[in-house]
Order: structure tokens, then sequence, then C-alpha cells
């Protein structure tokens, strides 16, 4: 669920937040149309066994946002968002070793009921994190956990959210499925640029740490993934090491005229030159 999310998520994150922030926002006094799902509809359907009728609760959200001045339906949304969290990961574990059928990572991936369980996915994602709580540890773990750190804030808010965001991407990017931690090390990358004079020394060189295991890890995708994030958002610190992967990466494809196409040195060159160039203007 957390891949195919990463996919779509962001193409609509913009606007839902906006929508959901603005909701947020509304005064007290602001009530829903009597023809409008009330708080007790909209927690009924959450706590369903069907994902269909989650679903639906979304959507009745949407309908009507004034609902979330509701600190219980806060509450059962970060709740469930923490539950779907979860059965992705426990989805994930299982068809390592086993093929999906009708898991929550089938449906995220396959078809239209796919597309249908991505929206949920995503927009539940997006609903809990237009009011989660970055102070509380709890809450800062499920937003890391549905792959979501929103840093469109004040830099001392980002910092803070960075802080409070990291021990759970740390261990994000310790888990032993690959997929979790090609999803950690970008996160990872953001909060440490992010986090600034806001983390630790310790968290600090352990997240540098873990950045330049994945530089040299063995698995192809990961490294890539690592030079990708760190051109979006590394520092000058670690062109040392990116040079070092333009000279040596062996990972290549064969391309028409029998010779090698060295892709992740490639892409090392390139992050190189976006890191220099956003050094630059600053």
């Amino acid at each position: 669920m957390i891949a195919c999310r990463n996919q779509s998520v962001f193409l609509r994150r913009v606007v839902l937040l906006i929508t959901l922030m603005g909701a947020a926002a509304l005064p007290c006094w602001c009530q829903a149309p009597s023809s409008k799902p009330g708080v007790s509809d909209v927690l009924a359907k959450l706590q369903s066994k069907e994902w269909t009728e989650r679903s639906s609760a979304i959507e009745q959200i949407y309908d009507n946002p004034a609902v979330l001045h509701s600190a219980k339906l806060r509450t059962a949304l970060m709740d469930l968002l923490d539950r779907e969290n979860r059965e992705s990961y426990e989805s994930s574990h299982k068809a390592q070793t086993t093929k999906p059928s009708d898991t929550n990572a089938a449906r995220a991936e396959e078809g239209p009921e796919g597309e249908e369980f991505a929206w949920y996915s995503s927009s539940l994602t997006d609903i809990v994190g237009s009011f989660a709580n970055w102070t509380d540890p709890r809450q800062a773990c499920i937003m890391v956990n549905a792959a979501w750190v929103d840093y469109r804030t004040s830099a001392s808010e980002a910092a803070s959210r960075a802080r409070a965001a990291m021990p759970c991407i740390l261990k994000m990017a310790e888990d032993d499925q690959t997929i979790y931690r090609h999803i950690a090390i970008p996160m990872l990358v953001e909060a440490l640029a992010r986090g600034k004079d806001a983390l630790d020394s310790e968290t600090i060189r352990k997240a540098k740490r873990t950045i330049l295991e994945d530089l040299h890890d063995s698995n192809a995708g990961l490294r890539s993934g690592t030079v990708i994030a760190l051109g979006n958002n590394g520092g000058a610190d670690v062109i040392p090491a990116l040079q070092e992967i333009a000279r040596s990466d062996p990972a290549f494809e064969k391309t028409g005229n029998g010779g090698k196409w060295f892709l992740i040195r490639d892409e090392a060159v390139k992050a190189i030159a976006e890191i220099q160039k956003r050094e630059a203007q600053r």
C-alpha cells in the first residue's frame, strides 16, 4: 500500500491539504446542513471491517469537512491510519513468502479496485496529516509510517517536525524489508536537511552513516534511490561520497550497440550538479 501511495498521493496532496486545513480552521459556529452526514455517522463507517465502508466515511468528510472539529473523530482517524499502516506492513511482509491474494497490497496494485483503495489510503493520510500533532511521538510515527512528513511550515516548525520524525524514520531505514528502507531514505535525507540545529549530534551521525551505507547497498534500487534523494536534499558534505559512486558503482544496463550504461553513476553526476547549484544559490 505504501509503495503505491508514494506514486499516487502527491499528485493530489496540495489540493487536498488546502481544502482540509481550511476546513479545520472553520469557526465553531459553522454548522453543516442537516442533509450532510454528522460525526456519529462518519464514526460508524470508520469502524467498519470493510475498507469500502471506511472509504465511504472519507468521502463524507470531504462532503462535510466541518466534522473535523470533533476531537473524537480526529482520534478515530488517527487510530485508523495506524491500523492501515500496520496491516500494510503485515501484508508486505507476508508477500515476501506468499503470493498476495485479497490483501491490502494486492488491492493497492491491481485494477480499478486497487485505484479506489489507493485513493482511500492516500486521502486518509492527507486528512490525518492536516491535523496531526507533531509534538506527540505516537502521532509523528504514524505519519512517518504512512510516508507523510509535511515541511511546508516555518523553518523552525520544519526543524521541529524533522526532530520528531527522525527516530521513526531511522527505524524504518533499518527494516529488513527493502521496500521500507527505500521509502525511508528520501524522508531521512530531507529530515537531516530540515532538522539542522534541532537534531542532536548522535542522531545526525547515525543518519549520515545510514545514508552512506545505503549508497553501497547490494540492492541497486536502494542505491539509486539514495543518490536521487541526496540530489534533491543533500548538502555539500556528501559530494565526495557521490563522486565515489560516480566512479565505481557497478550497476549497468546493456545498450543496443553492445556497450554498457552505468545508470547510477550518471545519477550520481546529476546529483552532484544539483547540490552544487543549490549551494551556489545560497
